[in-house]
């Protein structure tokens, strides 16, 4: 008599059982998966073994996708009462892909450079008259000079 886990076409000849392995193999493969999933390993080992079941695993299966899947060990986080559907810890800083990063960094150079030609700007035009004199106080400076000449030389004449 053939359980209602397994297909009632196992009792006839090898062949059928041989094909129908395949699925069977499928299904333990998808347990496993399933079994090394971060949050599934979190409950307990007999809530995961009744899903298996469930699902339509012999005890076996169950057993051999245990063991493929290297949970055979019970969690051992312990589970804090509180709300269950916080599942990710808060970040601390905001997520930023890689482009966002780039766009800052070229923003940035573009306000440093804009404040260092501002600077520059007012260096040229204010501060450095003041130290050095402005070009216009040289101009006058050489026209006084030729006009003295210019007086010194007529002065002679005379």
């Amino acid at each position: 008599m053939a359980s209602p886990d397994q297909p009632d076409h196992q009792n006839q000849n090898a062949v059928p059982a041989r094909e129908d392995a395949a699925p069977r193999e499928a299904l333990i493969a998808t347990a496993v998966r399933f079994l090394q999933n971060q949050q599934v390993r979190q409950s307990p080992l007999a809530t995961r073994k009744a899903f298996l079941k469930k699902k339509g695993l012999t005890d076996e299966e169950v057993d051999l996708a245990i063991q493929r899947s290297g949970s055979t060990e019970e969690p051992l986080t312990v589970a804090v009462p509180g709300p269950a559907h916080i599942a990710h810890p808060v970040p601390l800083a905001p997520y930023s892909p890689s482009g966002y990063r780039w766009r800052n960094y070229s923003a940035l150079a573009v306000i440093l450079a804009g404040m260092a030609f501002g600077f520059h700007h007012l260096y040229r035009k204010y501060i450095l008259p003041l130290i050095m004199g402005s070009k216009e106080d040289k101009k006058h400076l050489q026209r006084i000079e030729s006009n003295i000449a210019d007086m010194s030389g007529t002065l002679t004449q005379t």
